[in-house]
């Protein structure tokens, strides 16, 4: 299936790398994909409707074009989620929980999904973000059901259902925690505890509103996203051992740097997702001047292929080989442009963190026959068993 998909999207990519079908744009292309995702202002972003469901009336930055509360909002979280903290707290909070987890566990069949993958972005939200949720398996289960309502087309109607109804009980518990930690007077080093710090010096985009959406916003880009990754890398590598004793080897040598390029490069051989959907603002000609040159009248929906695009050779040097030599711009698994992932610098720690706790163990194999295959709840990973140790 995996080199049937490859030849199809090669073909695409050498005879019909910007195509229409069903009134969308294809776009396959490396460069043509970073042309869409580069315009802000010529392609939108589409989730701004169900947004303001999520939220019941507002938009999230993530839900807006290149506007001036776009910039405002993303201003004030990069301000309560500053770069420095990556080395110094969240690194060592990541690592050093999901390493409790694994150890906890001891040998035996451990669910990589239900009893690392999920819990550790929980934990982040709790201890860093400063939102722990009613229990952390509730945490994991309403945001990915509120990721998937957002960022998935065509979901069944129960799945569309479940997510409404726990975006509202997420906005009811935001909503008291906000309101507590104020009456508190609790003065906390957490995300929250700076948004409220910003509020008190009467920052523009900081209302209790506010933070409550910034915040939802924020935790249902980071639980499903951080979990799902991890387990589909580690799923690779099972499937793999020549791959799997380099990762662990890196795990067990500290080499940070070389598991996040083998987190990378895994990803780009089982994509999160295929694409990102954005819609037409104006008419616009892509890839203007050259053969393949198309004209998008506005309006039309265009969706940008990161998985065609980071299997482009025209771009990427060897792209059916492992390599851990590429540069991090031949990545999209992020996105690219105004709308990278906002999270994108937590996402390149955390993940190999949590992955770094499992590999370092003794000895890891795939739970045998039908029970080691990951499972999956719609588009989201559900169970991965392993066994550790004999």
């Amino acid at each position: 299936m995996l080199l049937v998909n490859y030849l199809r999207s090669s073909m695409l990519r050498s005879f019909k790398p910007i195509s229409i079908s069903n009134g969308t744009v294809s776009v396959t292309r490396f460069d043509d994909v970073r042309e869409v995702l580069s315009r802000p202002n010529v392609f939108g972003v589409t989730y701004a409707k169900k947004m303001r469901v999520i939220t019941a009336g507002s938009n999230f930055f993530l839900g807006m074009n290149n506007t001036e509360i776009y910039a405002r909002d993303v201003s004030n979280m990069r301000i309560v989620l500053p770069r420095t903290d990556l080395e110094k707290r969240i690194k060592p909070l990541i690592e050093n929980y999901a390493r409790s987890l694994v150890d906890a566990a001891g040998e035996g069949t451990f669910d990589v999904v239900k009893e690392l993958s999920e819990p550790v972005p929980c934990y982040f939200s709790a201890e860093y973000m400063g939102v722990s949720g009613t229990t952390a398996a509730e945490l994991a289960e309403w945001n990915t059901y509120m990721f998937q309502y957002l960022f998935f087309p065509d979901n069944p109607a129960e799945v569309d259902e479940k997510a409404i109804g726990y975006a509202e009980k997420m906005r009811t518990y935001l909503d008291e925690l906000i309101q507590t930690r104020k009456t508190s007077g609790e003065e906390k080093d957490d995300v929250l505890g700076r948004c409220l710090a910003l509020q008190a010096s009467n920052t523009p985009g900081m209302s209790d509103e506010d933070i409550r959406n910034n915040l939802l916003g924020t935790i249902i880009g980071a639980i499903p996203t951080t979990s799902k990754c991890t387990a589909q890398v580690l799923n690779y590598l099972l499937d793999r051992p020549e791959l799997l004793k380099m990762a662990q080897t890196a795990a067990r040598d500290d080499d940070d740097e070389k598991l996040q390029k083998i987190m990378l490069e895994c990803l780009r051989f089982d994509v999160f997702s295929p694409g990102i959907t954005r819609i037409t603002l104006e008419d616009y000609t892509l890839a203007k001047g050259t053969w393949r040159a198309k004209k998008i009248t506005k309006g039309t929906p265009v969706l940008a292929l990161t998985k065609s695009a980071m299997m482009d050779g025209r771009q990427i040097d060897s792209p059916k080989s492992f390599r851990l030599d590429r540069p991090d711009y031949h990545y999209l698994h992020f996105g690219y442009g105004m709308h990278t992932c906002f999270g994108y610098y937590i996402n390149m720690i955390q993940i190999p963190m949590i992955l770094k706790a499992i590999l370092r163990v003794d000895k890891l194999t795939r739970e045998p026959g039908k029970a080691g295959k990951m499972e999956f709840r719609g588009p989201f990973p559900s169970h991965l068993r392993v066994r550790i140790g004999n």
